[in-house]
């Protein structure tokens, strides 16, 4: 049993670690938890990439982060990359960019995300959901395999959430990209979340012997900007559920604790709620089921299977 709840920050998960020469990126680093997970990372002593969309306010977050933390935090821990996970290329660009930087990677944060309530695409002509949330993601960590392996110890953190109970997936994964059914922005959300947990699972059994880890979680429900896509009455709803809304600070210690503590250094394929493991989806206890949506990844992102699998 975790001696954290729900109720402790990222700041009071991570007391006492030290990550003095270790590699961190974080995408979507610029908000929300991305931002908290980026800074408490860098003020436990671990140099951090903060990946972003927009590389203005990516800059813009870091200067503050810098600014706010009295000095405990030196400008030369964080640098800020452009990363847009709604176009492969791009995705491929920054994969390269850092590659190319030479840095070790020890913990890679699959964090940014959208919630989308109306289909939309991306730059590649997938369901925003599926493109960005999941596929992104995918194409991002299979080009960085290699230097987690050679890092490794590293560990790979899946930010889902229990939105994936809506999902709409089976093990036959027809109509990924949400062109023959009906559209609904919360199945899709929740398919996409269930495919991040299922990811983390595959990527585990995949590098069994190398000395690297994936786990996901579920961070809570976060004020965030997560929900800015949303209709106007996603915020009178948003009213209700205040007393159960957590701070970013707080809603970031999941992540934290699963990408700090130091049992779970060699443990992977789990999934943590409010700082504690929970139990797996069914469909992502399903190895069979895991491997099929890898080798569809691949197929979509365009990945050789040779290139790190």
């Amino acid at each position: 049993m975790s001696e954290f709840n729900r109720r402790h920050s990222a700041e009071q998960v991570s007391d006492g670690v030290d990550l003095s020469g270790r590699h961190a990126l974080v995408t979507g680093a610029n908000t929300g938890i991305g931002r908290e997970t980026a800074r408490v990372l860098a003020l436990r002593g671990a140099s951090v990439t903060m990946a972003c969309r927009d590389l203005e306010k990516a800059k813009r977050a870091r200067d503050e982060i810098v600014a706010q933390s009295g000095g405990t935090i030196p400008a030369e821990r964080l640098d800020v990359g452009e990363l847009d996970l709604a176009s492969l290329a791009s995705v491929r660009s920054f994969g390269a960019r850092f590659l190319e930087s030479g840095r070790p990677l020890h913990l890679l944060v699959n964090n940014a995300g959208v919630m989308l309530p109306s289909r939309r695409q991306t730059a590649d002509g997938f369901e925003a959901h599926f493109g960005i949330n999941h596929l992104g993601h995918f194409l991002l960590t299979h080009q960085l395999l290699g230097v987690l392996e050679a890092s490794a110890p590293a560990r790979v953190i899946c930010v889902a959430s229990d939105a994936l109970a809506a999902a709409s997936l089976d093990d036959q994964f027809a109509d990924l990209n949400w062109e023959s059914r009906r559209f609904s922005g919360f199945r899709s959300y929740g398919d996409s979340k269930l495919m991040n947990v299922m990811f983390a699972a595959e990527l585990t059994r995949r590098m069994k012997g190398a000395g690297v880890v994936a786990n996901s979680l579920h961070p809570g429900i976060v004020k965030t900007e997560l929900g800015r896509d949303q209709p106007w009455y996603f915020s009178l709803v948003a009213v209700f559920m205040l007393p159960i809304l957590k701070s970013p600070e707080r809603g970031a210690s999941t992540t934290v604790y699963a990408a700090t503590s130091p049992k779970y250094s060699d443990r992977g394929g789990l999934y943590f709620a409010d700082n504690a493991e929970k139990s797996i989806p069914k469909l992502a206890r399903d190895p069979q089921a895991c491997a099929r949506l890898w080798e569809i990844s691949e197929e979509l992102a365009g990945v050789r299977a040779t290139e790190g699998s």
